[in-house]
């Protein structure tokens, strides 16, 4: 497409901008706290340049502690823009909590855990036989007005210089203005698998890897932090992208 890069070509970010990206939390807070200790700290020691953090979402579900990582990001982070996305595990809780669209596919893939991280009591409804509607219900009761305004919040991507930052990927061949947000929050093998540029080089997670890939097209941060891997962070300056 004119006027993209191929993928072979050198990605960049202007030269006043540092930005630290970190893959899907899925509520493991105790990752999580160190890692912002880290950015803050480096935005600290470098004021005159503009310091941004990318979480790449799926903050919630699967870990032990969702609701403290949704407060944590909720706040902020000093001396830095704090870019959070939405990953397709907030976009299941969200319909969860609309209409109860999805609650089993949800609660099967974390949401149980996210629903006690914020106190709603599964045993004691699980013994009362209290099915989806009621967890719902228990739910939209303990979470904070403060968390749920911040989750429906979060934006599907961030674009800056040559790099584009998503959850899952973008559906190659189609410009990153005009994707679909379910290939934005779900998809794999086709973006995957392409080897071809997507016009910006793409900083995701949404599948876990060992250990992060570096492509010339696309950065994968997810490296399974609640299946006992590390929360994987990149840090980008210039031409360079190396953990940080």
């Amino acid at each position: 497409m004119p006027g993209q890069k191929d993928a072979a070509e050198e990605a960049r970010l202007p030269d006043d901008v540092s930005i630290v990206a970190f893959g899907d939390v899925h509520g493991c807070f105790d990752k999580l706290e160190p890692l912002l200790e880290r950015i803050a700290e480096r935005a600290a020691a470098s004021p005159q340049r503009r310091h941004i953090a990318v979480s790449v979402g799926d903050l919630v579900d699967r870990g032990p502690d969702s609701a403290p990582v949704v407060d944590r990001l909720a706040g902020g982070l000093p001396g830095c823009e704090l870019v959070v996305l939405r990953g397709n595990h907030e976009a299941m809780m969200l319909d969860f909590l609309r209409s109860g669209e999805g609650a089993e596919n949800w609660l099967r893939n974390g949401g149980l855990h996210t629903l006690a991280s914020y106190g709603v009591d599964l045993a004691t409804m699980a013994a009362e036989g209290v099915g989806a509607d009621g967890l719902r219900r228990a739910f939209l009761e303990t979470l904070p007005a403060r968390h749920l305004s911040f989750l429906l919040a979060r934006p599907l991507s961030f674009a800056c210089g040559d790099y584009f930052f998503v959850h899952a990927g973008v559906r190659p061949g189609r410009p990153l203005d005009r994707q679909d947000e379910e290939d934005l929050l779900w998809i794999r093998d086709e973006f995957l698998e392409w080897e071809g540029s997507f016009g910006k080089r793409i900083v995701h997670g949404h599948t876990p890897v060992e250990a992060a890939t570096f492509a010339p097209n696309r950065i994968n941060l997810d490296t399974g932090a609640c299946f006992g891997g590390p929360l994987t962070a990149v840090l980008i300056e210039g031409a360079e992208a190396t953990i940080f």
